[in-house]
Parts: structure tokens; C-alpha cells; sequence
């Protein structure tokens, strides 16, 4: 059960690393973009944009963080039921 456990643990993990990669890939083609693509009208809705986007990105991070330490939890637990 412990693997199993270890392997959620990892595939929330590369989840969240593929998340990570995939909003960096839309802010760069953003800053990127041609004047005409959200040009200066939007200026302020992408700036809000920006920081909501990145506020989440530390909200998921923390998240993570937290779901990563419960499972080792869990898992302490399951190893020392085990080996009593």
C-alpha cells in the first residue's frame, strides 16, 4: 500500500510540474505577442491577470507542499502498523 501511496504522491507532483511549465509557456507567448494581441486597451486586465495567475501558482505550490508531507505521513503510519 505504501507504493501506491508514493506513486499518487509522485504523479500529483509531475502534475503540478506540468501545470507550472504550461502557464509559463502561455506567459511567455503572451509577452511575445504582437502589440495588436492584447495590446495596451487590456493592459490592466493582464496585469490583474498576472497576479491572480501567480498568487494560484503559490496557492498550488503550498498545496502540494502540504499534500506531499500528508502522505509521508501516512505512510510513516502504515510502515510502523507494518512492522508491529
Amino acid at each position: 500500500m505504501a507504493i501506491s501511496s508514493i506513486a499518487k504522491a509522485s504523479r500529483v507532483e509531475r502534475a503540478v510540474e506540468r501545470l507550472e511549465a504550461a502557464v509559463s509557456r502561455l506567459d511567455e507567448a503572451l509577452v511575445s505577442a504582437p502589440t495588436g494581441v492584447g495590446g495596451d486597451a487590456n493592459g490592466g486586465e493582464v496585469q490583474s491577470l498576472r497576479d491572480e495567475n501567480a498568487e494560484l501558482r503559490n496557492l498550488n505550490r503550498d498545496a502540494a507542499e502540504r499534500l506531499g508531507s500528508a502522505v509521508r505521513k501516512i505512510q510513516g503510519l502504515l510502515e510502523n502498523r507494518a512492522d508491529s
